[in-house]
C-alpha cells in the first residue's frame, strides 16, 4: 500500500512528463546526447531507450547525472521551508494561501514520479489571490496555460480535438482578458518582461496545440511517436517554472 503512495519504484518521471523542472532535466539530457560527441562527454549506452525519450519505462539519463527520491525531497523540503519561515513570521490570510501556493509548486517541480493532474494543487489555490494585484495576475497567467495545456494529451483522441481547442481559445481569450480588468493596479512595477514573455507564451499555444494534436499525425503518422508529448512537456515546464520564480519574487516583496 505505501509503494502507491510513495511511487519511488517507477522512477523519476512518468510516461508523460509532467510539466516540472525534471521535464527539462530530460530534454536536456536529449539534447546532451546529440552534442556529446562534439564536446566529448560520455554516453551511457544503456540509457538510451529509457523514459527520457517520451516513452514508458524507467528513468534513466544517459548524460546528466540521476535523480534519486532522495535528492527531489531535499528539493521539494528547501522551497516549501522558505515560504513557510515568511508565513510563521507574518501570519496572514495573504501569506498562507501564498505559503500554500508556493508549498504546491515545489511538490510539483521538484517531487518525484509527478504526474501532470496534480498541476492542479498549484493552481487551485493561486486561483484564490491572482486578482489580488496585477503582478499576482501576471504570475498566474503562464501557469493557468500551461496548467490547462499539460493536461491535453490526456484527451488524445479526434473527437476531443475541437473540443480542447475551442476550450483553450475561450480561456485565453474571455477568462486571462477579463482577469486583467479586473485586477487592481499594483502599487509596484509591473514586471516589464514577465508581461512581454506570456504574451509570447500564449501566443506559442494555439499552434502546438494544433500541432500536436492534428498536424505531427497527417505528417510523420506512427513515426516519432515521442515527440508531441515531448513538446508539450517542454512547453508547458517552461510555463510552470517561469511562473513558480516570479511568484517567488511577488510572495517574499510583497
Amino acid at each position: 500500500m505505501l509503494s502507491r503512495l510513495f511511487p519511488f519504484a517507477r522512477g523519476l518521471c512518468h510516461a508523460y512528463w509532467a510539466p516540472n523542472v525534471w521535464a527539462l532535466y530530460s530534454f536536456a539530457d536529449r539534447v546532451l546526447i546529440v552534442l556529446a560527441p562534439r564536446l566529448g562527454l560520455d554516453i551511457k549506452s544503456d540509457a538510451l531507450q529509457s523514459v527520457t525519450r517520451g516513452l514508458v519505462g524507467d528513468t534513466s539519463f544517459a548524460v546528466l547525472p540521476e535523480i534519486g527520491a532522495r535528492a527531489c525531497f531535499a528539493l521539494t523540503l528547501l522551497f516549501q521551508v522558505l515560504p513557510l519561515i515568511k508565513l510563521f513570521t507574518q501570519p496572514t490570510w495573504e501569506n498562507f494561501i501564498g505559503a500554500t501556493t508556493l508549498c504546491g509548486y515545489a511538490s510539483f517541480l521538484f517531487g518525484y514520479h509527478v504526474h501532470e493532474k496534480a498541476i492542479l494543487l498549484v493552481i487551485i489555490p493561486f486561483s484564490l489571490i491572482a486578482l489580488r494585484d496585477r503582478r499576482h495576475l501576471s504570475t498566474f497567467r503562464p501557469l493557468a496555460v500551461a496548467g490547462h495545456v499539460s493536461l491535453f494529451p490526456l484527451l488524445f483522441t479526434p473527437a476531443e480535438f475541437p473540443i480542447k481547442t475551442v476550450y483553450t481559445l475561450l480561456w485565453l481569450v474571455v477568462f486571462l482578458t477579463a482577469f486583467d480588468r479586473l485586477a487592481p493596479a499594483s502599487n509596484k512595477p509591473r514586471f516589464f518582461l514577465l508581461d512581454r514573455f506570456n504574451t509570447l507564451y500564449i501566443a506559442v499555444c494555439i499552434p502546438l496545440v494544433i500541432y500536436t494534436s492534428l498536424v505531427h499525425q497527417v505528417v510523420f503518422g506512427q513515426r516519432l511517436e515521442f515527440l508531441p508529448l515531448m513538446l508539450t512537456s517542454v512547453y508547458t515546464a517552461v510555463g510552470v517554472v517561469g511562473s513558480w520564480v516570479a511568484y517567488m519574487v511577488v510572495y517574499f516583496t510583497s
